[in-house]
């Protein structure tokens, strides 16, 4: 008997194609039908790129391969595992001083065989050099356009609008282009955040202070301290000079232009500033940047752009980190009702107690001057929206209906599809069968005037051979996802159902998961909560 380990990873969060269910799902089946199975471990990283090692389930899978506690390791897919070629053999390695066989079900790769470990490393080898090709044609393409320090698109960032102009394309005539063109009155607020920033010295000060003041972002919404930041670390105001040459290149920034460039009025372009990582926008660091001087001009000077990113830089240093305390369960769905502003946990501690409250947004940043309400007691607040979703009768709430339509429609449509799946394997069947003939009679006329017709004949079948085989595969993939979608429907209609008497037993997560499925929003007035159920809209 064998323990398999099965792991599944995914980039994004997703219920469809190739998501961590399904690869679970396939991953079992192959399992079953291959070896003779004791039990499973499944190891589910969710969100995280295979370009790294730094995966939380990943990260256990490695230490239990050291402790031997599975034989046999199953993939869907190569590049679930890792898109590195130094992880990916450092994997190989380990698996093979642990004698644990490794399998990946798509490209049928077994490392039980010397030629399935060669065969995944080429493939490995080839992926890694198709990315690093990519990345370098990118990165090369990206510091050609820096050198012209246009604008390639995008939100302008505040003060400035996007704006066309024509340049001399080599004598093959104009090339249209773009700029950022100034717009005065943004350009004041913008210089005005930068000094009061450097006078209040923290953003939390600067953000109550434009709420007193009652000064707003481009679009008239109340700024908040991510856009403040956003604002106050854009290198576009900078006045591209000596100094701030100099502060890149300190930072091993890529600067595409030359130092004789830094004219003391234009302002900065900087591209590859940002990445996507885990579904989230996330700042490279400035040995990334490439920077290069732009066609609009600066509008603060290098010494005190930079002052403000050092204050920045040491102010993050002294915030205190986030407590990891399993506290704030109705966090993602409470709203204040008096301004609309979502409400995010306050801690306190007393004679070694931990006491946390809901506190309005807009009251915390504006410091009272925009809203007033009083604060919640998260403790009691919980327990009350606990309480209150036990008494629901679930038969026959709008969820609970939703969950039982959903359900009976992919029965119906997994119905529908074998009936579809047998009239085309019915017709595979006669095609194969027409061209086994047709071959036949190829064979007994081959000087015959009716050659051409055969051939013809039989390679028009073929095409519909292959049609309906790649909607068999089709259909075999969508009934995959519509199993892992009705298993996911039971386990939620079996979690609403039990709900009362399991709620206590769950864990924190498991609590807000449910809940955020259950509930649209909760809103607090000052004096009582209301509870707002979600309400589906079926067809």
């Amino acid at each position: 008997m064998s323990i398999v380990a099965i792991y599944s990873r995914k980039s994004k969060y997703t219920d469809k194609g190739e998501s961590i269910k399904n690869q679970v799902e396939l991953c079992k089946e192959y399992a079953e039908k291959h070896f003779n199975v004791d039990r499973f471990l499944i190891y589910e990283d969710e969100g995280y790129s295979g370009g790294h090692a730094d995966r939380p389930k990943f990260q256990k899978m490695l230490k239990d391969i050291s402790k031997k506690k599975f034989n046999i390791l199953i993939c869907y897919r190569l590049d679930r595992i890792s898109r590195n070629i130094t992880d990916f053999s450092n994997l190989v390695e380990l698996l093979h001083e642990n004698n644990i066989d490794f399998v990946s079900i798509r490209e049928q790769f077994d490392t039980s065989t010397p030629m399935g470990r060669a065969m995944m490393y080429i493939t490995s080898v080839f992926a890694q050099l198709e990315r690093e090709t990519i990345a370098q044609r990118i990165k090369d393409n990206m510091h050609q356009l820096a050198r012209t320090g246009r604008w390639l698109g995008g939100k302008t960032p505040t003060g400035y609008k996007s704006e066309p102009i024509y340049v001399d394309d080599k004598g093959k005539g104009k090339k249209k282009m773009y700029k950022l063109s100034p717009i005065p009155e943004q350009l004041d607020v913008v210089k005005t955040l930068y000094y009061k920033f450097l006078e209040l010295g923290s953003l939390t000060r600067l953000e109550s202070w434009t709420l007193e003041n009652n000064i707003r972002t481009k679009r008239n919404k109340y700024f908040d301290k991510s856009v403040l930041k956003i604002i106050l670390t854009n290198p576009v105001y900078v006045i591209a000079d000596e100094l701030i040459y100099e502060y890149f290149q300190e930072n091993s920034s890529d600067i595409a232009s030359y130092k004789e460039e830094f004219d003391g009025i234009h302002g900065l372009m900087v591209y590859n500033k940002h990445d996507e990582k885990r579904n989230k926008i996330i700042r490279n660091d400035e040995s990334k940047w490439i920077v290069a001087v732009g066609k609009h001009r600066g509008i603060i000077p290098s010494k005190d752009w930079i002052r403000v990113q050092n204050l920045l830089e040491k102010n993050s240093k002294k915030a205190p980190r986030t407590g990891t305390s399993k506290i704030g369960l109705i966090t993602n769905l409470l709203r204040c009702k008096n301004c609309s502003s979502k409400m995010r946990i306050t801690v306190s501690r007393k004679k070694n107690k931990i006491y946390y409250y809901y506190k309005c947004l807009l009251k915390e940043r504006s410091r009272g001057a925009k809203c007033k309400i009083k604060n919640l007691n998260g403790k009691l607040a919980d327990k009350f929206v606990i309480n209150e979703i036990k008494k629901i009768n679930y038969k026959e709430s709008d969820v609970f209906k939703y969950l039982h339509e959903m359900k009976e429609n992919l029965k119906n449509e997994s119905d529908g599809q074998v009936l579809i799946k047998n009239r085309l394997k019915k017709e595979l069947h006669e095609y194969e069968k027409a061209i086994n003939n047709l071959t036949l009679q190829l064979s007994q006329s081959q000087n015959s005037k009716a050659t051409k017709y055969i051939v013809k004949q039989i390679e028009e079948f073929d095409s519909k051979i292959t049609a309906i085989k790649k909607k068999l595969g089709n259909l075999d993939e969508n009934n995959e996802i519509n199993k892992l979608e009705k298993y996911n429907i039971e386990i939620l209609l079996k979690l609403i159902r039990n709900f009362s008497s399991n709620v206590d037993k769950l864990e924190f997560e498991e609590k807000k998961r449910l809940l955020n499925q259950i509930i649209d929003k909760i809103w607090w007035d000052g004096e009582k909560l209301e509870i707002d159920i979600l309400s589906y809209n079926r067809k």
